[in-house]
């Protein structure tokens, strides 16, 4: 009897638990929207006080509306000076711009330091932070970061990168690690961002096929969804992907069944969308994921199920787009770009030309035969992209923050093997590898939505690192 009594207790904590959650969750994202399409300067303010208000009892639930507006940056809440009267004495006529990305974790930061201040929480992060990877290597690319704005020739642009795709994600990355705590979050920020996945997939597939949005290149319609490039769409979907499908595959019976279709959807979702973006790259990259995956978890399989999938390519060659597969414009346009971004590195090893001043220095440097492409933003190689805008230093931190991630993954997925967290630890390996891949060929880190996700991946693996082998059930983690 005591233990059917204590079984019904803790059903009913955690119903009452789960409905105060989606109570206080639901409140947030009502106040978020109201911020965001309120006509009026004063009350856009209001339901920002009301945002920050309900993130003061819970901070976790705010910041997972981070995660969800982290791709929608390219519309952002214009802030009109006018109506403060400000327009004069900042002479500025323009509005300002801010995502609802960085407007919520920067609620998030005022109200934490609100907190740390009173007392309430917070003090953990920043104890013995010199002895926790994650955070120095954090630490360390911030510094850096910094470091480069120095050899800025247009400071104007590299303040506004490092506020928004170094600072900010940053901020998120540290605010996570004071929130993230136990299974029952990890899982649930996991899940948030394969839900964002999912939306982003589905509003491509409805842009593409219903609406007519697209874009022509190399001979195929390539899917655009919410981004100004089919590029830019893979490679966002290309970090969700692996992590869906490893989820779906791998993830313990005790997830149950509505979980478990929530994941086979959004894996598929995902592949029909990057499908349709016939990005060469995002291809390649979730193929590199994967097979880690089947590596390391049954090598003899893999061989299988790989040569299961070089039939169904043999089957597919009918149907492939093979104008854009076979072009080769991509690679000699990639090829003249690398030896432009080489000779930029010899002239400025040290601190790189600064954050966002790669498309300035691109043209000093530019082969006669790159004449097509004269206005470039970023090298497309990952080595090449964090020499450029962050000099020696730069490569040395990324170098260190991967070390880290691959130090801790490995031990990890030892540790927790085939349970919940092993899962997780996989599919954020598989993720990373797509980072890492993908990078290679184009962009890698300095956007702001890869940006996100990158911190969101470490903040996750050093989650589950902090976790003791066999901490809380899986019922206690749902």
């Amino acid at each position: 009897m005591t233990a059917r009594k204590g079984i019904e207790a803790f059903s009913l904590s955690t119903i009452r638990r789960s409905r105060e959650d989606a109570g206080i969750f639901l409140a947030l994202g009502v106040s978020l929207l109201a911020y965001f399409y309120s006509p009026n300067l004063w009350l856009s303010a209001v339901a920002a006080l009301a945002f920050g208000g309900l993130a003061w009892r819970r901070l976790d639930l705010a910041l997972l509306y981070v995660v969800f507006t982290i791709p929608f940056y390219r519309y952002p809440k214009e802030i009109n000076l006018g109506e403060l009267g400000l327009t004069n004495f900042l002479n500025r006529t323009v509005p300002l711009e801010f995502s609802l990305a960085e407007v919520t974790v920067l609620i998030c930061l005022v109200v934490w330091l609100a907190q740390w201040l009173r007392g309430r929480r917070g003090h953990e992060p920043f104890t013995n932070w010199e002895k926790d990877p994650f955070h120095q290597g954090a630490v360390a690319f911030l510094g850096v970061a910094t470091l480069s704005l120095l050899a800025s020739q247009y400071l104007k642009f590299s303040l506004r990168e490092y506020r928004t795709v170094i600072l900010e994600p940053l901020v998120f990355f540290f605010l996570l690690t004071i929130v993230l705590k136990g299974q029952r979050k990890i899982w649930r920020f996991l899940d948030a961002f394969l839900a964002l996945s999912l939306l982003v997939s589905c509003i491509a597939l409805l842009q593409y096929f219903f609406m007519g949005e697209a874009v022509t290149t190399g001979g195929v319609r390539r899917m655009l969804a919410i981004y100004y490039s089919p590029n830019a769409l893979a490679l966002f979907l290309g970090r969700g992907m692996p992590i869906a499908l490893v989820l779906a595959l791998l993830a313990p019976t005790e997830v149950g069944r509505g979980k478990r279709w929530f994941y086979v959807i959004t894996s598929l979702a995902i592949l029909v969308a990057l499908y349709f973006t016939y990005s060469r790259g995002a291809w390649l990259a979730v193929g590199s994921a994967l097979l880690l995956v089947g590596i390391v978890r049954r090598p003899k399989r893999t061989l299988v199920w790989g040569s299961m999938a070089a039939i169904a390519i043999v089957v597919a060659v009918p149907f492939l787009p093979w104008d854009r597969l076979l072009s080769t414009a991509p690679v000699e346009q990639r090829l003249n770009l690398w030896q432009a971004s080489v000779k930029m590195v010899r002239d400025h090893p040290i601190l790189g030309v600064g954050l966002d001043n790669f498309l300035y220095q691109y043209p000093k440097y530019r082969l006669e035969s790159a004449w097509a492409e004269p206005n470039i933003s970023h090298p497309h190689n990952i080595l090449l992209d964090f020499w450029t805008r962050l000099g020696i230093l730069g490569v040395t931190v990324m170098l260190w923050l991967q070390a880290t991630f691959w130090s801790a993954a490995t031990r990890l997925y030892r540790q927790w093997g085939s349970q919940g967290m092993g899962v997780i630890t996989l599919a954020l390996m598989a993720s990373m590898v797509d980072f890492i891949v993908h990078g290679l060929i184009d962009n890698s880190f300095f956007l702001i939505d890869l940006a996100f996700v990158f911190w969101l991946i470490m903040a996750l693996t050093r989650a589950v690192a902090r976790l003791e082998k066999g901490e809380g059930s899986f019922a206690e983690a749902q």
